[in-house]
């Protein structure tokens, strides 16, 4: 099932998956409200579009985790001509140890990961229904499917997203929206180049880009999946992490977690 209607809300789209779904989106005839922080990123974006022909980007600078944000950008969407999809991608990550790090930074991921996910759906799921339909693309990660030593939080949060995409698409169903969980494995952008300074990050010969993290993001929306895990060795990881035993899932975890997103070994203490 395929839905072009109404505006595409896409957080996060100064750079990486955020950046090629607002692409993409544009490019089959779909305007999108382009929200981030980097106001310089999202005009480039948008004159990149206009330049193509493509359906109109609108920049829109903001912090989601700012207070009222999901009602500005509810407004903004409606000013518009009203929602057709949501999509939550903003996100970031905070590798190394739980007790090294900064509790601010912390709880700083848990309010752009989760709380700026679920205030998001609040106010703009109740005009897709409204409207008779629509599409939620909540992006996580296949850091949620199980615990995830050397960044703790973020595995944690992207566990959250998840779980409450698959409690909303339930909760959803019948009413023409449809919510869907994105789980890609290690992906090509600029979140975990920040995540861990001073350590080099290798890349993965499995690694998605995010042009084909995007395009299949989008292609899982409109089909109306719930879950979607790209490529066949994320895919049997989160089937793995289903059937094996919870204490053996944090010891696989705790030795390849952090190597299979490019980086060397994980932090000590983190096995059990």
């Amino acid at each position: 099932m395929t839905t072009t209607s109404g505006l595409a809300i896409v957080t996060g789209a100064s750079s990486g998956i955020g950046a090629e779904l607002a692409r993409q989106l544009s490019a089959r005839g779909q305007p999108v409200l382009a929200i981030g922080r980097r106001a310089h990123r999202l005009e480039e974006l948008s004159a990149r579009a206009r330049a193509a022909g493509h359906a109109p980007v609108h920049p829109f600078e903001l912090d989601v985790t700012a207070e009222g944000a999901a009602q500005r950008v509810r407004d903004r969407a409606r000013s518009l001509g009203g929602a057709g999809w949501l999509v939550n991608n903003a996100g970031a990550t905070r590798l190394g140890s739980f007790l090294e790090g900064d509790p601010a930074a912390h709880a700083m991921l848990v309010r752009l990961n989760c709380e700026s996910v679920v205030a998001l759906c609040a106010a703009i799921v109740p005009d897709l229904v409204a409207r008779g339909g629509g599409r939620v693309l909540n992006v996580a990660s296949l850091a949620a499917f199980q615990p995830t030593p050397g960044h703790a939080v973020y595995g944690a949060t992207k566990a959250f997203v998840l779980s409450f995409s698959e409690g909303l698409a339930t909760e959803l169903e019948g009413s023409g929206v449809t919510v869907t969980a994105l789980c890609p494995g290690p992906v090509t952008t600029e979140i975990f180049d920040t995540g861990a300074p001073g350590v080099p990050r290798r890349k993965l010969p499995f690694e998605l880009s995010a042009e084909a993290c995007a395009s299949f993001g989008i292609a899982a929306a409109d089909r109306g999946d719930v879950v979607a895990v790209p490529t066949v060795l994320s895919k049997a990881t989160a089937q793995l992490s289903r059937v094996l035993p919870r204490a053996a899932i944090r010891r696989l975890s705790a030795r390849i977690g952090l190597p299979l997103l490019g980086y060397g070994a994980p932090p000590r203490g983190g096995r059990g």
